[in-house]
């Protein structure tokens, strides 16, 4: 019966965050021209690592880097597939380094946010300066993929993981 509830609740979770992730595409000012939007939808992967742990945040993540891909995710080499898709929502599950703080401090629960949104901004990042670098002009692939292009959303997205996260944190707990 256990197993079963954990089950039950990281699916439940990953569709919470494959909802949240669909809402910022249909919000234009949001979404990135090649990929990319200021979302929520990393916040249900974070309850998952936070509850759970490293492993199954890993696997939470990759299996909503697969729905953000069926969601309408932008290709433009297999590699790009793997680094903006399948790395960079796996790595979310780091948050559950934090395990055993996150639920209980605001602090925990901030740096948890802060190792998974950093990580996957340098696989977005990374992804840009390796596979979208005929997009950078003249100030370079690593300027405009690490500064111009991923910072801001992923920065905007962190952000409100943080504030939002923080104001449900405590109901959400409860349930978990």
């Amino acid at each position: 019966m256990k197993e079963t509830k954990r089950i039950t609740e990281i699916a439940v979770l990953i569709a919470i965050a494959g909802v949240l992730e669909a809402i910022s595409t249909f919000i234009p000012f949001l979404h990135m021209p090649q990929g990319g939007s200021a979302s929520l939808g990393m916040l249900p992967i974070f309850f998952i690592a936070y509850k759970y742990g490293v492993k199954d945040g890993l696997i939470a993540g990759f299996i909503f880097g697969i729905i953000n891909f069926g969601l309408g995710g932008f290709v433009i080499h297999w590699g790009s597939i793997i680094f903006d898709y399948f790395l960079a929502f796996t790595v979310l599950g780091f948050a559950g380094v934090f395990k055993d703080s996150a639920l209980q401090s605001n602090k925990g629960f901030i740096k948890g946010i802060l190792l998974g949104g950093f990580l996957r901004y340098l696989m977005h990042s990374l992804s840009g300066v390796i596979f979208f670098s005929q997009f950078a002009g003249t100030e370079g692939a690593f300027i405009y993929s690490f500064i111009f292009y991923n910072l801001p959303y992923m920065t905007i997205s962190v952000v409100l993981c943080i504030i939002i996260g923080l104001a449900v944190k405590d109901r959400i707990i409860q349930y978990l």
